[in-house]
């Protein structure tokens, strides 16, 4: 099973991640989704050697993206931090893997559609904010996150070990979700003050909240912006009515 093979069931959720594309320009590339993938596929039999860097992730919906970064414009001379996550990039982490061939992703991506297919929606919160990295220069600036979380916890467990199963040992560290908004603060700016955090306050509409229906399957690509591929959106079981 190829890689479009698998999300050709669910094309209308691929259509729309795909669409997520530049927040500032609505026609630059609506179909590089499937585009991406039908060449992942014709392609997939001349480049076995070809590796893809790979985690699986929570996309979160335009209209919070747009949100965030809107709120981001207005807190960067607060938090001074190098490198702000482009929006189509922020999202919950379920599990990094690192690099693997066309053909493993291929049937990994088989084996999360079907894990997705058992999964029912839930619904998360962005609130607060917090820091990683020594005190004085953080490495990354992080949203944090209410809602379902013990249904995140189960859903982030069970795709651990659909991953484990294709050769991507869990990570030993305790599963932490958040959403990371920059990295690498700007010592020149002086030593850090967590009360920075503090100052800037929430977003004007609120901390936003969305329900999640679908996780993906990402190919990360180093230097470019936005960084992150969808190689396969999975979508959830609908709830019964």
């Amino acid at each position: 099973m190829t890689l479009v093979d698998t999300i050709g069931e669910s094309s209308t959720n691929a259509a729309n991640l795909a669409n997520a594309n530049s927040l500032n320009s609505a026609n630059s590339g609506n179909s590089s989704s499937t585009n991406a993938l039908s060449s992942t596929s014709a392609s997939s039999s001349t480049n076995a050697s070809e590796m893809y860097r790979l985690f699986v992730g929570i996309q979160l919906p335009q209209d919070v993206q747009r949100e965030l970064d809107a709120w981001k414009g207005s807190i960067q001379k607060v938090l001074p931090f190098q490198k702000w996550t482009h929006p189509q990039d922020v999202h919950v982490t379920l599990s990094f893997l690192g690099d693997a061939s066309v053909e493993t992703a291929e049937a990994l991506a088989a084996d999360l559609r079907q894990l997705a297919a058992a999964a029912l929606p839930l619904t998360l919160h962005a609130e607060g904010l917090g820091v990683f990295g020594p005190p004085a220069a953080p490495s990354i600036l992080w949203a944090g996150l209410t809602g379902d979380l013990d249904a995140l916890a189960a859903l982030q467990r069970e795709v651990a070990g659909v991953c484990a199963r294709h050769g991507f040992p869990a990570e030993a560290r305790a599963y932490r979700p958040h959403l990371t908004l920059a990295r690498r603060y700007r010592t020149a700016a002086g030593p850090f003050k967590r009360s920075a955090l503090s100052a800037v306050g929430a977003p004007s509409g609120g901390w936003p909240v969305w329900q999640v229906e679908d996780i993906v399957l990402y190919r990360s690509h180093l230097g470019r912006q936005p960084a992150y591929e969808a190689l396969g959106v999975f979508p959830f079981k609908e709830p019964s009515t």
